[in-house]
């Protein structure tokens, strides 16, 4: 049989899928499992392609994007990152944030490069870095010190080929965010070593309790060494629209431009359209979603922390819990399976985004309340019986 690639062969598959293929089927389990909205697009966001594809909007475009829609996130970059860019040179819309995270590391990393990531992580984070020909470096975070970077881990991390730093604030799947003595140390280390940072912002909308998101490219010295990445997906309820988005320095995004051309060309155009319909649109609907959000939150952990053996921080932002279970003495793999196969209840294992997420339980907020109660009622009926 002919070769097939041993890189991409070996890129593990999702855990987060596996655990949600064998809940399929089973309408009366409650899940906690995929990270998206449980809310649909709005009317005028639906509308927005809808009139762009009925005025002929469906051809080519700009590897970049659209012209319209990088001067309205120049704009939106401005306003809400106190972030200057140039829609013609910085910026390009890609198919959802995961692309665009690939196309920056395609961009930057040569073979042999490190990559440093946090452990736990987000899934992709990994496998992304892999088919770039890369090496991840996970750089083991705790609980104690909010799941982010600290100076000391962080420098232990770097090496001669150390090229980029990942940052993820806030956090899938801790639900953390890094403040801004955090932002400093990571740009004085990233700037120390000349190294790039790729800070993915996709849940800067999903935010508690007051908390303020700050844009690493913001701080001094690292506009030219920062790629941001976000997307609509989380804070329009637009997942299956795939559209995502990146600002960066020129220089590197011309690259990524050319990549993405020979990836994709370009992102569905009248998507396109949709997502400036989106950000021109009443942002109500974002406000709409996070007290929703927020009062899912305030349920599920107050019902985790009162489950002997759990113990759960409340998130500073996203729509996750990251539950600390390592006092009921199972491994989190066989935790979820007898969760699933005893009491119904679907939840993603913390070693799904590493081995550093052993021990822990991440369970998606972004479910009805309905589910909420019932997902807590079968975790408790099975804590009982241990």
């Amino acid at each position: 049989m002919p070769k097939i690639s041993k890189r991409a062969a070996a890129t593990p598959a999702s855990k987060i899928r596996a655990v949600f293929n064998k809940s399929l089927g089973h309408d009366d389990w409650a899940k906690f499992t995929v990270g998206e909205p449980d809310f649909d697009t709005v009317q005028p966001i639906i509308e927005g392609a809808y009139k762009a594809a009925l005025e002929g909007n469906t051809h080519y475009v700009h590897n970049a994007g659209i012209m319209p829609l990088r001067e309205r996130l120049a704009k939106k970059f401005l306003e809400d990152n106190k972030l200057e860019v140039d829609p013609e040179t910085d910026i390009m819309i890609t198919n959802g944030g995961t692309e665009a995270i690939y196309l920056a590391l395609q961009a930057v990393i040569e073979p042999g490069d490190e990559v440093i990531i946090p452990g736990p992580q987000w899934t992709a984070y990994p496998m992304l870095v892999t088919l770039s020909h890369g090496n991840s470096v996970v750089c083991k975070v705790f609980e104690e010190d909010n799941f982010m970077y600290t100076e000391e881990n962080l420098r232990r991390s770097i090496t001669s080929n150390t090229r980029m730093i990942i940052l993820n604030s806030p956090c899938n799947p801790t639900g953390t965010m890094a403040d801004r003595a955090t932002l400093e140390m990571i740009s004085e280390v990233a700037k120390e070593f000349d190294l790039w940072v790729l800070s993915d912002e996709v849940y800067e909308k999903l935010i508690y309790d007051g908390n303020e998101h700050i844009s690493i490219a913001t701080l001094p010295g690292m506009k030219e060494r920062t790629v941001v990445i976000n997307s609509f997906s989380k804070t329009y309820a637009m997942t299956g629209w795939r559209v995502g988005y990146a600002t960066a320095p020129a220089s590197l995004m011309q690259i990524m431009v050319k990549l993405h051309e020979l990836e994709t060309s370009c992102c569905n155009v009248p998507a396109q359209f949709a997502a400036i319909a989106a950000l021109d649109g009443d942002q109500g609907v974002i406000d709409d979603m996070l007290q929703h959000y927020e009062r899912r939150r305030e349920m599920i952990i107050s019902g985790l922390n009162a489950i002997p053996g759990i113990s759960c921080r409340s998130p500073q932002g996203t729509f996750y819990a990251f539950a600390n279970v390592k006092s009921l003495g199972l491994p989190v793999d066989e935790l979820v399976d007898r969760l699933m196969d005893e009491v119904g209840l679907v939840v993603v294992p913390g070693t799904a985004f590493g081995d550093d997420g052993e021990g822990f339980l991440r369970f998606s907020f972004a479910v009805s309340d309905k589910t909420i109660l019932d997902g807590l009622n079968r975790l408790e009926t099975f804590v009982k019986k241990l």
